[in-house]
Order: structure tokens, then sequence, then C-alpha cells
């Protein structure tokens, strides 16, 4: 039974491979599309899928577009997207280490050491054997102390006391010596930097983590922002609703619980993300980085193996979505007609081969790419433009 499933998974990979480039127009696509999600590999599957123009709204095809399913890694989009609108895509985060007092000839700092974390996403608990070295070579030797503000890492359980916590250990091993920290300084202590360091900016940290469905950095991110915007990443699941509802999505059926998808308990729809795509695409400060975030079809990330032939490789990018049962595809397409397109298949309860499901989602983009003409001039189903609110 399983060498048929791999055989019936390969034939669809080649048919995949051999499809050629037509000229449809979108109802013609719609109605292969239709054709395509009735194939029996996905007999037993619970489907979520919206296609919709960009610019107009115009919808190219639905089914069941408002279910609400278990996205796996397509959970990454609202994330990255969300950082993207609250920091910027040049937002870098940054780690530094103040001596907060008079700085003796032998590297004694007469205060505490205030150091001030930024949660960064993708710092490990490595960062605090590197403070502690590159003080004692730039000469440090002593402080009253270690002061924290903020978590210093991302990972999970971090915490200003925490961060406090490992440093002081870190520098205890490296031999740098600390007396009992002040309750209060003094108002004529000046704080001197003296150390900094910056992550690499956010944009290039949401490629890593859409190209590559980095889930250990994906969750950090939410955290992070958890830390920075929400008060406190256990406020993420509740912030990141009010986020994307104040900019008009439809929130129904939409759960979130982490940043990586990992969770069976997140819960999302084709349009909410379809209503994202869109959303991201009326944002010009920040479209580059998120849109260069996603896998290219048929050359980087997860999609380098897929869709490496016909009209969709290279004019298809998107995120992907994978658990044992779940096949998530969700992003954008450029047309032979030059529409861009944004679209969402979401399948859960796959029974058999992921690999069928996964072609069947490729096949289905093929014929996206195909289609040739101009959208309507007068729409009777669209999609609502989401507000746009003002950085």
């Amino acid at each position: 039974m399983r060498q048929k499933t791999i055989l019936i998974a390969a034939a669809l990979a080649a048919a995949l491979l051999a499809h050629d480039c037509h000229a449809y127009t979108a109802a013609e696509a719609a109605r292969r599309v239709d054709q395509i999600l009735a194939h029996p590999k996905l007999a037993t599957a619970q489907m979520s899928v919206l296609i919709a123009d960009v610019a107009t709204g115009e919808i190219i095809y639905k089914r069941n577009a408002a279910q609400s399913l278990v996205p796996a890694s397509n959970a990454k989009i609202p994330t990255t997207a969300a950082a993207l609108l609250l920091l910027g895509p040049d937002y870098c985060f940054r780690t530094a280490v103040y001596a907060a007092g008079e700085v003796a000839p032998g590297g004694a700092v007469s205060g505490p050491l205030v150091v001030a974390g930024a949660a960064d996403p993708t710092a490990g608990s490595d960062i605090y054997k590197s403070l502690a070295k590159e003080l004692i070579n730039r000469g440090y030797t002593f402080a009253r102390g270690v002061w924290t503000h903020n978590a210093l890492t991302a990972e999970k359980g971090d915490s200003a006391e925490a961060s406090r916590n490992m440093l002081t250990q870190a520098l205890t091993a490296a031999s740098f010596k600390l007396a009992s920290s002040p309750q209060v300084l003094a108002t004529s202590n000046a704080a001197a930097l003296i150390i900094e360091h910056l992550s690499m900016p956010l944009g290039r940290i949401i490629l890593t983590i859409n190209k590559h469905s980095l889930n250990s950095w994906a969750d950090n991110l939410w955290r992070s922002l958890g830390c920075l915007v929400a008060g406190g990443p256990q406020k993420m699941p509740a912030f990141l609703y009010r986020f994307w509802a104040d900019r008009g999505l439809p929130m129904q059926g939409v759960r979130f619980v982490d940043g990586s998808g990992l969770s069976r308990d997140d819960r999302a729809t084709a349009q909410f993300y379809v209503g994202i795509l869109r959303h991201m695409a009326q944002r010009p400060f920040e479209w580059t980085a998120f849109s260069g975030s996603l896998p290219v079809a048929g050359e980087d990330g997860t999609l380098c193996k897929r869709m490496q032939g016909g009209c969709a490789r290279g004019r298809v990018w998107a995120k992907t979505g994978t658990m044992h049962d779940i096949a998530s595809l969700s992003g954008y397409c450029t047309t032979n007609g030059g529409r861009l397109l944004a679209f969402s298949f979401l399948f859960n309860n796959v029974s058999g081969c992921l690999e069928s499901a996964r072609s069947l989602q490729d096949m289905a983009c093929q014929e996206l790419a195909n289609i040739d003409d101009a959208p309507p001039t007068s729409l009777t189903q669209a999609v609502p433009v989401a507000a746009t609110r003002a950085r």
C-alpha cells in the first residue's frame, strides 16, 4: 500500500514537471483548480482555500475560505509580518553593557555593570560567555554586581532576572570579580557604554525564518515581540489577535499559540492569510522584505525542489507548512497576464503520503500562473481591502 502511495506521488510529481505554460482565463483556471482539489488523494482532507487578485480583491476561487484549520508553519506569516510592521526591516536587536561608575586604571568599575537587552531572537545562551570574555579582553576586572534591563535573549524561560543570573555565572567563571550590588545608584554615577552588540537587521532575520522555516527563531521572535511591544510573551496571543483585527482582517476562526506553528492548537483560515498577504502588498516600506523572505518555487528555501518545471517556477513565492497530516501553502503568484495573486491552501486530515497533497497544491499553482486575462472592470465578489494604518 505504501509503495502504491509513493508511486502515485511520483506520478503526480512527474506530471507537474511536464506541465507546460498555457493561456487561461481566470474562470478556466478556477475550474481546473477545482478539478485538482477533487483528486481522490484529497478525499479525506479538510480544506480552506482562497485565491484573490492582490490589487482588486477579485476572488478567483474559494472553497471553505472561512474554515478554521491547523496552519502548521504558515503560522509564521502573521508573526513575521507583524514584526516588520511594528519594528521595520532595518531594526536591529541591541544588547549593550554600561559601566555605571568610575573605571580605575586596573579595570575596576566603582559601580555595577548595567546590561540592556532587547530579547534578541538570534542570540543563544552563549551570549553570556561571549560578553564575559569581551569584558576581560577589554581589560575590565571588577564591578559591584550586575543590573539587567529586559532579557538578553528570547529563548524560552529567559527574563531580566534569568539574564542577570546567567551573566553573573559567566563572569565568575571568567575570573571577573563581583562585589555586592548597590540598591540604588547615585545621580552622579554616569553610565558609560563599554560594549554594544547588534543583531542582523530584522529583514534578514525574517528571511532566514521564512525561507528555511526556522522554528526556533520564529518562536524566539514571538517572545521578542512579547517583550518589546506586548507587555510579555504570555500576552502575545491576545496582542497579535488585536493587531490584525485592528487592520480589518477577518479574525473568526483564528487563534495564536506560538510563532512557529509547531502547536496543533494554532488555528487560521485561508481568508485570514490572503488578507495579510494583500495588506503587506500595500505596504511599500515593508513589502520588499516580506515578499523577499518567502521561498521561491523551484529556486530556494523550502520550495527549492517544488514546481521546478512549468510556468510557476520563479513566479510563485510562498510559505510552506507541514505536519504528519497537514500540508499548507500560502503566498503570491504572478500570472502570464501580469496579475499578482494571493492564495492560501490549507489542508488538514490528509491521508497517505503528504507528497501527493503538496504535488496537487503545486499543480494548482501552475494553473494560476497560466492566467492570461486582466481583472474584470466590475467585481461581483471581492476580498475587502484591509485597513492601512500609519507606522
